[in-house]
């Protein structure tokens, strides 16, 4: 199965405009992002770019560094993922953004071997965050990448490539990667002069690679005395289903539905002993505000 890491980059920002050919750890941003990505495996790495003549330093940069450029239209970056893929054929491909300089080798290639083990159409450590914002890796089947070019038409869908894909899951197939640790609190990527300066802080105290926690694909939270419950299947950003396993038995589900206001409304077959761990994953998943039980009205297969 071949592989294309598509890194997007511009020079427009409205917060910081240049931000990704900013000075970062004694070169270029984008370079200092590249250079930590020159080691993937199996992976081909290129940058896409707009084709306004403002971003022609991206173009000279990444050439620099040896890494191939696609440009494209400025506001269709999804057709320009396109484009990635019709000049540079894959099986999959992978989504970066210029702005996370930070961004993981190790983790980039754990989510590719996630996604092509699990068979799923989109792959990524954003549906459920427990990596810091700015480690975002996105992995997709070049199938549903040109599904979402040629039906996509909403202008936020178009920019972000990837909406399309992860707000239709009852037609595509997710999967997550989750993190043994939650550190989603933390802020790693640039929009801002200060997220800059602290980017660059960690750069020059030594963290020119970012340590990695091990990778599995549940995420495990602590219950005292008792073995965690476990993230077995995910289905939709605001869709959580918890399974409890217990020695390897399954022992009960708790599926909550998360409204737009972050109301998770909770169906549960848990025993009451795990209420309170469950009450404390909600109030650690950022899109929950309240709680709402109530009674199981069907089964859930896993």
């Amino acid at each position: 199965m071949s592989v294309v890491c598509v890194v997007q980059a511009r020079m427009g920002s409205t917060r910081l405009p240049g931000k990704v050919l900013m000075d970062l750890g004694g070169q270029p941003m984008l370079a200092f992002m590249l250079e930590r990505l020159a080691s993937l495996d199996g992976v081909r790495l290129l940058v896409a770019t707009s084709t306004g003549i403002g971003d022609d330093p991206i173009e000279a940069c990444a050439r620099s560094v040896g890494v191939p450029v696609v440009r494209g239209d400025e506001a269709d970056v999804l057709g320009r993922f396109r484009t990635a893929l019709d000049r540079y054929p894959a099986d999959h491909v992978v989504r970066l953004t210029a702005d996370c300089p930070l961004i993981d080798r190790n983790l980039v290639e754990a989510v590719v071997e996630r996604h092509l083990a699990s068979g799923a159409d989109y792959t990524s450590n954003t549906l459920i965050r427990t990596d810091p914002d700015g480690l975002d890796v996105e992995a997709m089947t070049a199938r549903a990448l040109r599904i979402a070019d040629r039906e996509a038409t909403d202008p936020t869908e178009r920019e972000h490539v990837t909406p399309y894909l992860y707000r239709r899951p009852g037609r595509f197939a997710l999967a997550a990667v989750l993190g043994s640790a939650r550190l989603g609190h933390l802020r790693w990527t640039v929009d801002t002069a200060d997220d800059l300066d602290r980017v660059r802080s960690m750069v020059a105290t030594g963290l020119s690679s970012v340590d990695r926690v091990p990778l599995r694909d549940g995420f495990e939270p602590a219950i005292p005395g008792e073995v965690p419950a476990r993230f077995e299947r995910f289905d939709d950003p605001a869709d959580r289903l918890v399974v409890l396993r217990v020695d390897g038995r399954r022992e009960g589900w708790a599926r909550l539905r998360i409204s737009d206001v972050g109301v998770a409304t909770v169906e549960s077959e848990l025993p009451a002993d795990y209420d309170t761990e469950l009450e404390r994953f909600a109030a650690e998943t950022p899109q929950i505000v309240t709680l709402h039980r109530v009674q199981m009205q069907e089964t859930v297969r896993t």
